[in-house]
Parts: structure tokens; C-alpha cells; sequence
């Protein structure tokens, strides 16, 4: 690999980064919605930068070309100061190949693979932190009307499952919306699951609730689900997974953003 190619390869990496931030969302598969300005920007770096690769090396084997036509005289006045060859070795071009990867196969967001090999979901908040009234999120549900359905994210409806230790939430009409997952084998139902992004997909944290009322949908395919919580026995910080009891259901398009 020349240093025409190792330009080339900044630009294409730059371009790769620039084409997933500013015509389409495709970055956020991968990372959260605020890093958009910090990729753009590097994106535009890497560009500059393997233009000026470019140049500077056109130039240079320009500059050699005029010294042979003058004469091996002029060649020999220059020996020492010439334009420095150097090669990369060829291992270097596996650098294109994510490059490639990007343009031609762009990674999907995480689905339910991640969720089946994740296992658990998130678990509950320490006890110490647990509230006895409402969700830290806000989630409007003391506001809702009895028949009203209020929209929560699926790691709102989770939390307040395990800190509603007045059962609130118990007979409330919700909506939810993630992507079908399949219970563990031998298990009776599905789950309905979302991700939770901190800072990139390496972080995620897996949100799901059991509905078992319903038959299991194809994996990973999106759902608005409408109906209420399975309100379990005993203690909520025991509950290894919450349960929801649909009443309606609809077929979705994958969210732009597909984390929490």
C-alpha cells in the first residue's frame, strides 16, 4: 500500500462517517444521538487529511518525473533529497475492508440476538433509592384518566414495576413499544424488548417485559402493544421479569433511534 492508497483510505473512512451522520441516521445504531456533531467532525478531518495525503504525494512523484527528463546530472545533484517511496506493508489494505463493510453491509442495530444472549434484563434499583409514590422519570401516569392509556418507554414501565410498591400501576392502561423477542425454551410467550444506550452499543442494557397472552410474533419485529401489568405477588424486588397483558397490538416501522 502507497501513500496514495493510505489517502484513499482516510477519505473513504471519512466519507463513511459522514454519509451514516448527515444525509441518513444510520449512526444511531451505534452510538447516541449527541455524538452526531463529534463524527461529523471527524469524518470531515479524515477527508482533509487524506486529500492532503494525496496531493502532497502527486506532487512529489510529479517532482521526481521532471528530475529524470533533466538528466542523470540534475538526478545526481538531488540524490539524498529525493521523494521517500516508502511502502506500508501489504497487510495494510485489510484497513479497507470495514470500510467496505460500511458501505456495502452498514451493521444493524442490536435486536434480539443481543437480548437472548444477554439473558437477564436490567435489574431493580437498590433498595435504598426505591420510591413508594411515582417513577424519577415523570412518566405522567398519577395525571392519565381511568381510561386514558399513557405511552411509557419500556425502561419506565420496568422501574415502575419494581418500585410501585402501592400497586399504581396495577389496572392503569399503558403503551409500549419494542421489538419481539422469543422467551427462553420451553417457555409459554414472548417478549417485547428495548435497549438501553448510556453511550454506544458496546453499553446496552436490555429492557423486556413477558406477554404471554399473545401469540410469540416474528423475532424482531417491531410493536406498539396497549394493555395493563400483570401485577405479581409478594415483593416487587423480587421479580426476576415483568409481565404485560395486552389488549391491542399493531405492527410498527423500525424507530429511526432503536435504543432508549
Amino acid at each position: 500500500m502507497n501513500r496514495i492508497a493510505q489517502g484513499l483510505t482516510l477519505v473513504l473512512l471519512g466519507a463513511a462517517a459522514l454519509t451514516s451522520t448527515v444525509p441518513t441516521d444510520l449512526y444511531l445504531n451505534w452510538v447516541k444521538a449527541g455524538f452526531g456533531p463529534f463524527l461529523i467532525a471527524a469524518g470531515v478531518v479524515m477527508v482533509v487529511l487524506g486529500v492532503l495525503v494525496i496531493a502532497s504525494e502527486l506532487r512529489g512523484e510529479r517532482h521526481d518525473a521532471e528530475e529524470a527528463d533533466e538528466g542523470p546530472e540534475h538526478a545526481e545533484h538531488h540524490e539524498g533529497h529525493g521523494h521517500d517511496h516508502a511502502r506500508a506493508p501489504r497487510v495494510a489494505w485489510l484497513l479497507l475492508l470495514p470500510v467496505i463493510a460500511v458501505f456495502v453491509v452498514a451493521p444493524p442495530a442490536l435486536g434480539a440476538y443481543t437480548v437472548e444472549s444477554t439473558g437477564a434484563s436490567s435489574g431493580p434499583p437498590p433498595r435504598t433509592e426505591r420510591s413508594t409514590s411515582s417513577s424519577p422519570f415523570g412518566d405522567g401516569l398519577e395525571e392519565a384518566g381511568p381510561n386514558e392509556v399513557t405511552r411509557l418507554a419500556i425502561r419506565e414501565f420496568v422501574l415502575r414495576a419494581w418500585i410501585d410498591e402501592e400497586r399504581e400501576l396495577a389496572g392503569r392502561r399503558v403503551e409500549l413499544v419494542g421489538f419481539a423477542v422469543p422467551e427462553e425454551e420451553g417457555g409459554d410467550g414472548w417478549y417485547l424488548a428495548r435497549l438501553q444506550m448510556s453511550c454506544c452499543a458496546a453499553d446496552a442494557v436490555v429492557n423486556k417485559v413477558l406477554i404471554t397472552d399473545r401469540p410469540a410474533p416474528e423475532t424482531d419485529t417491531w410493536w406498539r402493544v396497549r394493555g395493563t401489568w400483570v401485577e405479581p405477588e409478594g415483593d416487587l424486588y423480587d421479580v426476576s421479569r415483568h409481565e404485560f397483558s395486552v389488549d391491542e397490538m399493531e405492527a410498527v416501522t423500525d424507530p429511526p433511534d432503536p435504543y432508549e
